[in-house]
């Protein structure tokens, strides 16, 4: 808040050069004190004024006005001499007559309604002659203290060109008392498309500008940008945000300033085919099959990226996790040695059959994927209770939970009952149903059990988080 600095230095001056010419002009002496030029919430403000009569002769009728430019509640008044009354909207003092030499004191004390620029126009009126001066006293009415922050949250995976992203604003106000004025500043970001913003906004200065309102204590605003970085590079994020009047108890957070990579896929060469015909799982409904991969080059790689090409609409890949340039993939999270195969599922909506050929497999090396589950899962008590756990005839675990009709949640697993290497299986599932089931497949879904066996797959641990 450099302007504030710079209105609290020049005002003493500004006021001292104006009341000066005037009350030469006018044989007046003229002394206005201010208590604060920065009012905080329901704190008060008050003028302190002292008049001298130093026209040569006595003065009759002296009527002195106070006119502020916004709403304010009268606290005190006093003058050392006659009365004061409300007259409409202003503060009036009436000395009556001043002697010659006299000295007039008058104390004004308020409370600003609003928060802004407060002006206080002071008007001297002896309506013997013309003799009259004003003078501007100016004041902030701040809103009380409170605590705004901005926070920033990337993607969680790598970003590789052309992929279909979203990061957030999530904008903070970690006080009991409400912020009215909240603005968001968010610099444009260059080299990306953005696919849509959750809310309107004013471009101003290569800058996005959101006019949150007002923001009550203790709550949030989540802005969302669906965006396609379309350059190797760095996306360089930058938000603030400010709230007119208002004086904030931790002003470091109210900028929020990060850059996230955005990479070419990891050189490497990779193979994709299908490893079985689509068939139609009952259990779940979907279509199902599998594709071998294998890493045909000297290199190892951390993980591998399937992207599938050729589908009518990304809902088709029922189990894709993201989207580039318009076709959706699943992760194989783990690494590959040279040399090396993997299998991994894909899974298809609705049933009926999706025919493609190889050549529609995309099979690229990238960063290892992270699916850290949240530090929730921890606590039994954020969690679904899961009613049943069978091992398949294939050796894959079903778990079967009570669910809500159309809520979305996130299966978590573990090699351990203590959950602390903790993964999230994406992606997230809606329950369709008031009871749900869901089957560990392996890849994509979730790593590769230590073998495929019963007391393997017995081995694994689930919890169910009810996605936000």
């Amino acid at each position: 808040m450099k302007w504030l600095a710079h209105i609290r230095f020049l005002l003493p001056l500004i006021i001292a050069l104006f009341i000066g010419q005037q009350s030469r002009a006018q044989n007046f002496g003229v002394s206005v004190t201010v208590s604060t030029n920065l009012v905080i919430g329901t704190n008060t403000v008050t003028y302190g004024l002292t008049f001298t009569n130093l026209s040569g002769s006595e003065l009759l009728n002296v009527r002195i006005t106070n006119d502020f430019s916004a709403s304010v509640t009268l606290v005190n008044a006093t003058n050392s001499q006659g009365s004061n009354a409300i007259v409409g909207s202003d503060f009036v003092f009436f000395p009556g007559r001043m002697q010659n030499g006299q000295i007039e004191n008058v104390s004004l004390t308020i409370q600003p309604v609003f928060a802004g620029l407060l002006t206080n126009t002071i008007t001297l009126i002896n309506l013997g002659n013309t003799n009259m001066f004003s003078t501007n006293i100016v004041t902030l009415a701040a809103e009380a203290q409170a605590d705004l922050g901005i926070t920033i949250v990337p993607p969680i995976q790598a970003i590789i060109t052309n992929d279909f992203v979203t990061y957030n604003l999530v904008v903070t106000n970690a006080t009991t008392n409400s912020v009215s004025n909240v603005t968001v500043t968010h610099q444009i970001l260059t080299n990306v498309i953005y696919r849509s913003v959750s809310q309107s906004f004013n471009t101003v200065s290569n800058s996005f500008v959101f006019n949150i309102g007002t923001l009550p204590g203790n709550s949030s605003v989540d802005l969302r940008f669906d965006i396609t970085p379309t350059n190797v590079g760095s996306l360089n994020l930058s938000a603030s945000v400010t709230a007119l009047g208002l004086i904030d108890t931790f002003p470091t957070n109210n900028v929020f300033i990060t850059n996230v990579p955005v990479l070419a896929y990891l050189p490497a060469t990779l193979v994709a085919v299908t490893n079985s015909s689509q068939k139609l799982n009952i259990q779940n409904g979907l279509t199902e099959q599998s594709v071998l991969l294998s890493n045909t080059g000297t290199n190892d790689v951390p993980a591998m990226r399937l992207v599938v090409t050729g589908l009518a609409t990304t809902n088709h890949l029922f189990n894709a996790v993201g989207t580039n340039n318009s076709n959706p993939f699943v992760y194989y999270s783990g690494s590959l040695a040279a040399g090396a195969q993997a299998t991994l599922l894909l899974q298809y909506a609705p049933r009926s059959s999706t025919a493609y050929t190889n050549i529609q497999l995309h099979l690229y090396a990238v960063p290892l994927p992270d699916w850290t589950a949240p530090r929730a899962v921890t606590n039994s008590s954020t969690t679904n209770i899961i009613s049943k756990i069978v091992i398949l005839s294939n050796h894959n675990p079903l778990i079967e939970f009570p669910a809500t009709a159309g809520n979305a949640y996130i299966i978590v697993y573990a090699k351990d009952a203590t959950f602390s290497d903790a993964r999230i299986a994406p992606p997230g599932i809606i329950s369709p149903a008031n009871k749900m089931q869901w089957i560990d497949y392996g890849p994509p879904t979730t790593v590769p059990m230590p073998a495929s066996t019963p007391s393997n797959a017995a081995a694994r641990f689930y919890r169910v988080l009810q996605s936000p």
